[in-house]
């Protein structure tokens, strides 16, 4: 006859062992880091925090990454170079030099243009990856085991044994009752040679 508990009672106790396991998981220190700098970074998406300039380009900074060196260059290397080429071949005087530098100035205006767009597609590309990215991220590092789970684990594991279904089974089994006994012998008595 049979009472469960070779059935019921390993499981049981596994299944309270991993309750008492699983008891007080707190949030590790690279789990916070992680939860905070993606906070950090929703907030820049909307123009606020310390990464919006990432994520949104600011005109004022182009203009001073882009436009001005690139004028600046143009002002002081660019025009003084087609100027020589006119005095060297003795037309400085003539529409042919403004017309080149004309066509220079527009050529440097379509090149910001390009690349005041690629300036703006880089930051969408960059917002659109930091999404992709936290939407993507896990967990984080699993959380440190107090003692409690560790031992909780250990009790589990254990619990889960044949070897301990074998001795929990002996627990609850009835004792056989046996036919034979074994023969008694007195203790304390010594026999004598020589007198039976």
């Amino acid at each position: 006859m049979t009472y469960g508990a070779e059935i019921w009672g390993p499981p049981l106790i596994a299944a309270a062992g991993s309750v008492i396991g699983g008891m007080g998981k707190k949030e590790t220190k690279m789990q916070k880091t992680q939860r905070k700098l993606i906070d950090e970074l929703l907030g820049s998406l909307s123009g606020q925090g310390r990464f919006s300039d990432l994520y949104n380009p600011s005109p004022e900074a182009f203009q001073r990454s882009f436009v001005e060196p690139a004028q600046s260059r143009f002002q002081n290397q660019i025009a003084p170079q087609i100027q020589q080429q006119f005095i060297a071949s003795g037309q400085q005087r003539g529409t042919g030099l403004e017309d080149q530098l004309t066509r220079a100035g527009v050529d440097l205006n379509s090149m910001l243009n390009q690349q005041y767009y690629q300036f703006q597609q880089d930051a969408l590309n960059r917002k659109q990856g930091t999404i992709g990215s936290i939407l993507g991220a896990g967990a984080g590092a699993p959380p440190q085991q107090s003692a409690l789970q560790n031992f909780g684990s250990g009790l589990a594991g254990y619990t889960s044994t044949p070897d301990f279904a074998k001795q929990f089974q002996s627990m609850f089994a009835k004792p056989e009752a046996t036919a034979t006994t074994a023969p008694s012998t007195q203790v304390g008595v010594l026999k004598r040679k020589g007198y039976e």
